[in-house]
């Protein structure tokens, strides 16, 4: 579909020949990133398309960006490359509504490694990149300092280490700020976040490394970080505790360190998170591994709507917690609070940069106890936490206030083999308003 020609003045793409029935049709054959830029043709297309009526994509709903089933392959790297679709095309999963498909040319011999907003951060055997979804606009990063860290290729894979100690792993790219048009597309801030070390880098510069000097083989384990008001946080797999830098200070290597919320013999998913106002660093845990005590595996239940396999599981034990931790600092006393409820909202985490998505208009619990809708308030849903992480298949919805008996709902994917070239699905919001403001909306 050539979406330009409707935005011509005169002949036969004139927009006033086209009904509403006509634009649906058309919408409905075009995939989101198509669909986006048709209605920054005009006002009338826009207007359209966003109407309620004829909301096919579920705009500003969190959806599962991910390849499609067909194309997750289990074989060799150069093998599985000789099918180029899997590269570009890419399946949309409205979590309650059929899926969608969305063309990222830009992906092609290209792996995802995070994103936020409009914006993935994308990565080839050589240069990393910050990628519009729908505009393409390409910008790329600087390289780690060669004085720190050895980048190579092994296997068509890059690897990376420690000049002075062993392999290191990277486990995503966090978008804390995207790029944007008033700031010349020069404001950004990243992290690179690497299983024993962290790199944070802003627009216009160089990496940073933050050290937290501690001594071997006593190295953080990393499994999450965030940017919050000017400091860069970093939670620790091993016991929950979160190391945090002030990214004004020229000195990296001195990090406060916050105690865990959570003291015990359990072993829990960590993942970091801002409040909804930004003020405020929350902390969410849930049960590292989930299933029964028999090892059953509850059955597959396909889900029509959207072509998903649901599971039930039992109860998982989830926690969220929040603090100021700059107050708190000043004052040396880092004290968390328990979260009991998201109200309206529900928080989405994987290598995204964190969704919290207000969902007034949903339920927090099925009306008859079942698994679905999938989408609910007062959650949180949980996918990959990292580009490598493949041995946890699986996306769960756990609600912060279940009731007695209620079940986890968990979205099980395929499992990876050891040398799969699949991607790790990620939350990813399909925004419409982007037409307004970075895509040119002409007037009819």
């Amino acid at each position: 579909m050539d979406y330009s020609r409707l935005c011509r003045g005169g002949g036969d793409g004139h927009l006033e020949a086209l009904t509403g029935d006509n634009i649906d049709l058309i919408a409905a054959h075009l995939d989101v990133t198509y669909t986006v830029r048709l209605a920054a043709c005009s006002r009338e297309l826009y207007d359209m398309i966003s109407k309620d009526e004829g909301k096919m994509h579920h705009w500003d709903e969190p959806c599962l960006l991910m390849p499609p089933p067909a194309y997750w392959f289990d074989e060799h790297w150069d093998v599985a490359r000789a099918s180029r679709l899997h590269d570009t095309v890419y399946d949309l999963v409205p979590l309650d509504h059929p899926r969608r498909s969305v063309a990222l040319p830009f992906m092609h011999d290209r792996k995802w490694l995070g994103a936020n907003g409009d914006w993935i951060a994308a990565a080839d055997h050589h240069e990393w990149c910050l990628v519009n979804v729908y505009t393409e606009r390409h910008i790329p990063l600087p390289s780690l300092p060669d004085s720190k860290i050895r980048h190579s290729i092994v296997s068509y894979r890059p690897a990376y280490s420690f000049n002075w100690r062993p392999e290191i792993y990277l486990l995503k790219i966090v978008i804390c700020q995207v790029p944007t048009k008033g700031g010349r597309y020069a404001d950004y801030k990243l992290i690179a976040l690497f299983d024993k070390t962290i790199f944070y880098l802003e627009g216009g510069g160089d990496w940073r490394m933050l050290e937290a000097l501690t001594p071997a083989p006593d190295y953080p384990n990393y499994c999450d970080a965030i940017e919050l008001r000017g400091h860069v946080f970093a939670v620790d797999e091993t016991d929950g505790s979160t190391y945090f830098w002030d990214t004004a200070n020229e000195n990296l290597m001195l990090p406060f360190v916050i105690p865990p919320p959570v003291v015990d013999d359990q072993q829990y998913a960590w993942f970091l998170a801002p409040s909804a106002d930004g003020k405020r660093l929350m902390i969410i845990l849930t049960v590292n591994k989930i299933g029964i005590a028999n090892a059953e595996v509850p059955p597959d239940i396909p889900y029509a709507a959207n072509g998903l396999q649901l599971r039930q599981y039992p109860p998982v034990a989830t926690y969220v917690f929040e603090l100021d931790p700059l107050s708190t600092a000043r004052a040396g006393d880092f004290l968390w609070r328990q979260v009991n409820s998201l109200s309206d909202h529900s928080l989405f985490l994987g290598l995204n940069y964190p969704i919290i998505a207000n969902l007034k208009k949903r339920e927090s619990k099925a009306p008859d106890g079942t698994l679905v809708p999938f989408m609910r308030k007062n959650c949180v849903y949980t996918a990959y936490r990292n580009i490598r992480y493949n041995q946890y298949p699986k996306i769960l919805r756990c609600n912060l206030q279940p009731d007695e008996g209620e079940t986890v709902g968990v979205i099980s994917l395929p499992k990876d083999g050891w040398d799969s070239v699949r991607q790790a699905a990620m939350w990813f919001k399909p925004a419409l308003n982007i037409a307004r403001s970075v895509l040119p909306l002409k007037k009819q």
